[in-house]
């Protein structure tokens, strides 16, 4: 495995924990921003108003990617890991299942 390889592994990695996290960090956002602004409107700075709705958005677009977000998660690892242990075991000429 060369540092080449490295360097797209971590890549990789990087662009598929972004397409997998990325649509409940928006989300999330969106809706701090917008609690946010109510409580500056309202003048109520109660911890639980922005903690509450954020905490069960978060527990309930968990739930409802999940499907999304292990199908990526499923795809990267056949992709980029298995391939490439399988690709690792071929190179190697003394490997145990050899029969020599």
């Amino acid at each position: 495995m060369t540092e080449t390889d490295v360097i797209e592994i971590c890549r990789t990695t990087i662009v598929t924990l972004c397409i997998v996290m990325g649509p409940i960090l928006v989300i999330m956002m969106l809706v701090g921003t917008v609690i946010s602004v109510f409580q500056a409107v309202t003048q109520i700075n109660e911890q639980t108003l922005s903690m509450v709705p954020k905490l069960l958005l978060t527990f309930g677009l968990s739930i409802l990617l999940m499907p999304f977000m292990l199908g990526e998660m499923t795809e990267f690892f056949q992709r980029e890991v298995a391939d490439r242990i399988v690709a690792i075991g071929a190179a190697s000429p003394g490997s145990p299942g050899a029969g020599g």
